[in-house]
């Protein structure tokens, strides 16, 4: 009986003991949930700005092909020149001089194409994943129109245009949100537009000359 009794009594220690351990562990789902709520946030933000690592590293690819494309173009508005030059010293005195140097001017005039602005451009479905970099001014040497009016017909379609800096600044502030937990991806175009106070279509568009 001695020993039936200790065999009890050892079962009731080990109920009690179990009971604390529910106990305990029902104490911690609640920093187990805040826990896996701060991991998310963390890997939503490091998607943030894995994007913008390859945005701007894209950033740097297309300015330098821009910034070699103009400085081709210069090259050839140069070889012209120097032909024009050459023409209007062969050609004798009178209107046919004149005719070539009018020819060699409107041409010039007519091969004048935009260099240099490329921007960030987030579309419908927004960040992350409908984000890439776009040489608005190769798309305006390739259509003949404006740059104004690429830009306008994307905005159309739904995207949002973005410097490099502005750019930055806007993922600082999402990263900051999404670890407060006042945004999660993704991120629609239309709710980083409402969080710019942009309304569509705009654009705040500064042409920076390639070097």
């Amino acid at each position: 009986m001695e020993g039936l009794k200790s065999f009890h009594e050892h079962l009731r220690n080990l109920r009690s003991q179990a009971e604390k351990l529910i106990h305990a562990g029902l104490a911690l789902n609640p920093l187990f949930a805040e826990e896996e709520i701060r991991l998310k946030r963390e890997d939503e933000a490091s998607k943030l700005r894995a994007a913008y690592g390859t945005i701007a590293e894209k950033l740097k690819e297309l300015r330098g092909i821009e910034a070699s494309a103009s400085y081709g173009h210069s090259r050839a508005e140069s070889i012209l020149f120097l032909t024009g030059l050459a023409a209007k010293a062969i050609f004798s005195k009178g209107n046919r001089a004149s005719a070539v140097k009018d020819y060699l001017i409107r041409e010039a005039s007519d091969r004048k194409q935009p260099f240099g602005l490329v921007m960030v451009s987030i579309g419908p479905r927004g960040l992350p994943d409908d984000v890439e970099v776009v040489s608005i001014s190769q798309l305006a040497r390739e259509s003949g129109q404006p740059e104004s009016e690429i830009v306008h017909k994307l905005q159309q379609h739904g995207h949002l245009f973005f410097g490099e800096e502005t750019f930055s600044l806007l993922i600082d502030r999402l990263i900051t949100d999404i670890r407060e937990g006042r945004l999660h991806l993704p991120i629609s175009g239309d709710k980083l537009a409402q969080i710019m106070g942009l309304k569509r279509p705009k654009s705040s568009i500064k042409v920076v000359p390639v070097e």
